[in-house]
């Protein structure tokens, strides 16, 4: 019997390491120009990498209106089926938010 409560305590933390393995792939620059508003409240991928010049492509497949502001710049209401486009010059990390779910939507352009 003791040999059981030994062993979830041990599942358990598997579980939660295994969780937290998946969240550090959402930090990784996928090399993209299009990000999609993906239900659930989140920006996907997370992190996008371009070329100075190019534009990045937020689209909004959700549900709810959402928002597009990249530190610096005005914010971008991007309502349910719309995309708003914003090019880069510049090299540079650019951090970005959805304003009106700021908590859970955030995300990064690399501009290299």
């Amino acid at each position: 019997m003791r040999r059981r409560w030994l062993l979830f305590p041990l599942a358990l933390l598997a579980a939660v390491a295994a969780a937290g393995c998946g969240a550090a792939g959402e930090s990784t620059p996928v090399a993209s120009d299009q990000v999609s508003m993906a239900k659930s409240y989140r920006f996907d991928p997370k992190v996008v990498e371009i070329k100075a010049g190019d534009a990045v492509t937020w689209t909004n497949n959700d549900n709810f209106t959402h928002t597009v502001k990249v530190e610096g710049q005005r914010d971008h209401k991007v309502g349910r089926g719309d995309s708003v486009s914003i090019t880069f010059h510049k090299a540079g990390t650019y951090h970005y938010v959805c304003t009106l779910h700021s908590h859970d939507m955030h995300g990064t352009v690399i501009v290299t």
